[in-house]
């Protein structure tokens, strides 16, 4: 493979975020795994976080400054311009900029564009789901020179190595890429994915920021386990989720595709594998992982394996990414009549291999939206949740709820089912419950749900493209109506303490802050 005589540089770029949202560093795990896998070809590799800056950086420069944009949004970290310089100074030919999250994309395309303005010659590629979900936006721009379909630890080396040796990066399968002012795609093929996960070299935890990470102490979700300042780090054990749920940011992939490949399919890495990379973490200082899996809890005694392993280090768990409820309760038939039983040894389990706090996703208190959006895996007539809910917060187990309200179809009596549903779950002992609404992220069913159905314009704005935000259209409960709703009951259920300890964590408050201090 030939070799690029410089060194290349993954970017996490600059949060933008909604006043009521809570800042916090991006830190996942795939630019890390894009990183071990370069310098496994001989290619070496630097990472920047641009929302905390570069090492050495102090974080009132970075994370801490505040900046209120046209769009009405607040940008945290190094400003487009610190950023170019940055790479200008460290001499890069070649720049990675991750792009999973659709509300971002203008931060991933800015400073895509602050790079090509300070050097043309510099090559820009971009990955992740969106991406490769929006690969005809990022490529109208002219500011990247190829888009990355799939996993990216085969494919980009390749990309780099064409490059070197003066070939388009549309000889890789897996890559989208301009051609003479036209969109071309190479699809994904076999050789883009490891014959097995444990294939791919360990993540490379080591170049990410976690010295700023745990003065910040904000990870992934609220903390609510009053145990901060805390070096954490991400670590995922599986890829994928063996359920389709329309909302779901990769539920388009869940299936063999000729474009993407069915990436989204759930894929375990051995116990041997978890056991190294818990050694490699604690070896690291980190005292608390967050769990980046998709279906984290699915295989039991792999599970239980797992959380083994963490208590023998004495590591405790910031959070779980994805967390479903079904596997809190013991193996059964769907034909089965009757309540479920609780699994309450898996409970145990989880509490002693240092769960504190545990999402508790209900999503909808409505059955027919849960069969209709969610893939069915919540059972409300036989999953007894305010029961669960009490045993977990009787083990210590905090267990803050998801809901969405807003499905394009979901009338305002089912938003009602799930408000009462909300109740008893508070009563049971949940911390708080959070109301979303549901947005048609790109790479979703419900992007197509919503296109094809008129709820959803094709010229859609990315920036609105936020939990917090109802961005669809025509909907049974209107728009108006929805955040009246939201906001009338997230503050109705949730106590005024936790309230205010939102508001003090979010954007808005913290630019307030800056701007009275100034």
């Amino acid at each position: 493979m030939s070799r690029p005589t410089s060194r290349v540089l993954l970017i996490y770029p600059p949060n933008q975020l909604l006043p009521v949202e809570t800042p916090r560093p991006d830190g996942s795990l795939g630019p890390l795994y894009l990183a071990a896998s370069l310098e496994a070809h001989g290619i070496p590799t630097d990472i920047l976080d641009a929302s905390v800056g570069p090492s050495g950086q102090s974080l009132e420069t970075t994370f801490c400054r505040s900046v209120l944009q046209e769009n009405g949004l607040i940008r945290i970290g190094m400003s487009f311009s610190e950023i170019a310089e940055f790479v200008i100074q460290g001499g890069y030919r070649t720049v990675g900029i991750s792009s999973n999250f659709t509300p971002q994309t203008r931060m991933v395309i800015e400073t895509a564009r602050a790079i090509k303005k300070a050097n043309p010659a510099i090559q820009v590629y971009t990955g992740g789901v969106n991406a490769r979900a929006l690969r005809e936006t990022f490529l109208r721009t002219g500011l990247f020179d190829g888009i990355c379909l799939g996993e990216g630890e085969l494919i980009l080396p390749r990309m780099i190595a064409a490059h070197a040796r003066g070939e388009s990066v549309l000889t890789v399968p897996g890559v989208a890429a301009n051609e003479h002012g036209v969109m071309k795609v190479n699809p994904i093929d076999a050789s883009c994915f490891p014959a097995s996960l444990d294939d791919l070299p360990m993540p490379a935890w080591e170049k990410l920021p976690l010295e700023q990470y745990a003065r910040i102490a904000s990870p992934h979700g609220v903390d609510v386990s009053e145990r901060h300042n805390q070096r954490y780090a991400p670590i995922m054990t599986s890829r994928g989720c063996p359920f389709q749920c329309a909302y779901c940011h990769i539920s388009q992939e869940k299936n063999e595709s000729d474009l993407t490949g069915a990436i989204g399919k759930l894929r375990l890495h051995s116990i041997d594998r978890v056991m190294r990379e818990i050694d490699v973490l604690v070896s690291l200082g980190v005292g608390a992982l967050f769990f980046e899996d998709d279906s984290m809890l699915a295989a039991k005694p792999r599970v239980k394996q797992i959380f083994s392993a963490i208590k023998k280090h004495g590591l405790r768990l910031a959070n779980v990414n994805g967390v479903n409820l079904v596997h809190l309760f013991k193996p059964h038939s769907l034909a089965k009549p009757g309540q479920w039983e609780i699994d309450e040894d898996y409970l145990h389990v989880l509490k002693e291999g240092g769960f504190d706090q545990m999402v508790f996703p209900v999503e909808s208190g409505s059955q027919r939206i849960l069969d209709t959006y969610a893939t069915a895996k919540v059972k409300l007539d036989r999953m007894d949740l305010p029961k669960l809910m009490r045993l977990m917060t009787d083990l210590g187990i905090k267990a803050p709820v998801n809901m969405m309200i807003g499905f394009p179809d979901e009338t305002e009596a089912e938003i009602r089912q799930s408000i009462d549903l909300a109740k008893k779950l508070m009563d049971a002992g949940a911390p708080y419950v959070t109301l979303f609404i549901p947005i048609p992220f790109p790479g979703s069913r419900l992007f197509d749900i919503a296109l094809t159905g008129g709820w959803l314009d094709a010229n859609f704005d990315p920036d609105l493209m936020n939990w917090k935000n109802p961005v669809m259209k025509n909907t049974v409960v209107g728009p108006q109506r929805l955040v009246e709703l939201r906001d009338q009951w997230n503050a109705a259920l949730n106590t005024e303490s936790h309230q205010a300890m939102r508001l003090k964590q979010s954007a808005g408050h913290r630019l307030a802050m800056d701007k009275e201090g100034a």
